[in-house]
């Protein structure tokens, strides 16, 4: 049997989650407890706006929804020691110390202080340090996701620096002012093409041509040599007759200015001669024998009453019915008159189309209009096809394509004769072979025949690089300019996006590293207040029953015990 010694050193455990219930069950708290709380947390409310927060820092730091036991026996504890005369003549406490004092009588008054502690410690096992936890833990994550998207980001930024800077040198630009630069850059074509006709005109591709024109006609038959069948007719003709170096843009990139011209100026050649109508003699009547236009040029005066305005067109039938004395003009005075017996019937409205020709005099243009004026816009469309015929004809896509077609023959032709002079097995067929060819097929060796394949080539790459393409669809297509244009701007705007997206993720950086330095203390106050109110608890509860050791046990130990290890 055990002792009373024994008994009394036995420990008491408790629930964290039900302390509160014990504590009533066992009558240490009264069951009113909440009613009472309530009452002291209306005397902080009413008590924490007088607090002389002057006197400590540690008043600044306060919330009135967060004072409890502890911090409201704090806050005695600090006006006691700032203010020791504060007591009247009984020994007790006035002013703010007296108060704080009463809250914490209050408080221990029937260990209320026990059940506020049973409370909060568990919302902070269930809910406060939880969510603190996890809020942390969100944060990290984030910032760890902010530190792979920010590489990313600095290596799309470098990589799309690399891309602008590439086409910008492929193009030879400086990026300054892109679409001028890309005409200016366009000028460069006529050495490129001065290259090209070099290379073309060489002794070496001369050399290629004669070969490959040789072997053609020994492989083939003589009846087919009989029919003259040619080959390189295009490397032949552009040998002879070299292109122009001319590299003029194409109309449809001029061409808005040159409209936007002659429309102004075909608008003033409008407005002029509207404006000289009335002063034109036409030399138009109704007695010229080449056309019957059956029309009488009346002019009425205002007195006429026949209701016809001056200068307007007449119903021949209603003419021939009531023919009226008119002032005519001077040219229709002598013998104009129509015989009034002839009907309407009898009026022949056959107009000819075989004799369009009207006659207008010279004089007919107005005085008013420059000779200038009047030859602006032949000339704009006269000098438009000059443009075109001037230009080389190494920017039309068809004459390019045809030359290298018969580029890439003769380049097919030394590939494939490279290929067989450098083939061990057919050495013996081959000399027999060569042996009756012509001497042109027998003086090239495989060295040689490398040389000639790297010159085709060369003029190949000339004429199918990226930088020429490009260069002749500037000239050729504003569309193909624009399109151009567009897409080094994006290029560049897309760099300067991405900066400006690295700029942005350090700024969210700095917030969610401002989040995290305020969730830490958080958390952290919240650990050490559950100690703190554990131990109390523990404390008070061992003093009421003899000295006997009680154990808060449950969660909360588990969340203690990990949070000091954090």
């Amino acid at each position: 049997m055990q002792s009373q010694e024994d008994i009394r050193n036995l420990p008491i455990d408790i629930t964290f989650s039900r302390l509160g219930e014990w504590l009533v069950d066992r009558k240490r708290i009264p069951s009113d407890w909440r009613k009472r709380m309530a009452v002291i947390r209306t005397k902080i409310f009413k008590e924490f706006p007088s607090l002389p927060k002057d006197i400590d820092p540690y008043f600044h730091t306060l919330d009135p929804e967060g004072i409890d036991y502890l911090e409201a026996k704090k806050i005695c504890e600090k006006l006691l020691k700032s203010t020791p005369e504060s007591r009247n003549i009984f020994g007790r406490l006035s002013g703010a110390a007296g108060s704080w004092e009463a809250l914490v009588r209050s408080y221990e008054k029937d260990h209320i202080f026990l059940g506020e502690a049973a409370q909060i410690m568990v919302q902070n096992v269930n809910y406060e340090i939880p969510f603190q936890k996890k809020q942390v833990q969100k944060i990290q994550q984030q910032l760890a996701e902010l530190d792979r998207k920010e590489a990313d980001t600095k290596r799309s930024v470098a990589l799309s620096a690399a891309k602008y800077v590439e086409a910008y040198q492929e193009l030879g630009l400086q990026g300054k002012s892109v679409r001028h630069e890309l005409l200016e850059t366009a000028n460069s074509l006529p050495s490129t093409f001065s290259r090209i006709l070099e290379v073309i005109s060489s002794d070496l591709m001369s050399q290629a041509m004669e070969y490959y024109s040789t072997f053609f006609r020994d492989v083939h038959t003589h009846a087919e040599k009989d029919k003259s069948v040619a080959v390189l007719l295009n490397l032949k003709h552009i040998r002879e007759n070299p292109p122009s170096m001319n590299v003029s843009s194409a109309s449809e990139i001029v061409g808005s200015v040159d409209v936007q011209s002659s429309s102004n100026d075909n608008q003033i050649v409008g407005e002029d001669t509207k404006a000289a109508g009335d002063s034109i003699d036409w030399d138009i009547s109704v007695d010229s024998p080449q056309i019957d236009w059956d029309i009488g040029t009346v002019e009425e005066t205002e007195d006429a009453g026949n209701g016809l305005g001056p200068y307007e067109m007449v119903n021949a039938s209603e003419f021939l019915e009531g023919p009226q004395e008119t002032d005519q003009t001077p040219s229709n005075k002598e013998g104009n008159t129509l015989p009034a017996a002839l009907s309407a019937s009898e009026v022949s409205w056959d107009i000819s189309v075989d004799t369009p020709q009207v006659d207008v005099i010279d004089d007919a243009n107005p005085p008013n209009i420059s000779v200038e004026n009047q030859k602006s816009v032949p000339d704009i469309l006269t000098q438009s096809p000059g443009i075109s015929e001037d230009r080389s004809q190494l920017l039309e896509t068809e004459y390019r394509n045809k030359i290298l077609d018969d580029l890439y023959e003769i380049k097919a032709f030394l590939n494939q004769r490279l290929v067989e002079l450098r083939n061990e097995e057919t050495l013996s067929l081959r000399n027999q072979v060569q042996s009756v060819a012509p001497l042109v097929l027998q003086q090239y060796s495989p060295d040689a025949i490398e040389t000639m394949l790297s010159d085709v080539s060369s003029a190949i790459s000339l004429l199918t690089n990226r930088k020429t393409r490009d260069l002749i669809m500037i000239l050729n297509s504003k569309r193909y300019l624009d399109r151009l244009v567009t897409a080094l701007e994006a290029k560049k705007h897309h760099e300067v996006k991405l900066k400006e997206g690295l700029k942005d993720l350090a700024s969210k950086r700095m917030e969610l590293q401002n989040a995290l330095s305020s969730s830490w203390p958080k958390q952290e106050a919240a650990l050490n207040k559950t100690r703190e109110l554990k131990k109390l608890c523990e404390g008070t509860l061992s003093s009421m029953f003899d000295g006997r050791p009680v154990n808060i046990i449950g969660e909360i130990n588990a969340l203690l015990n990990s949070g000091i290890s954090m």
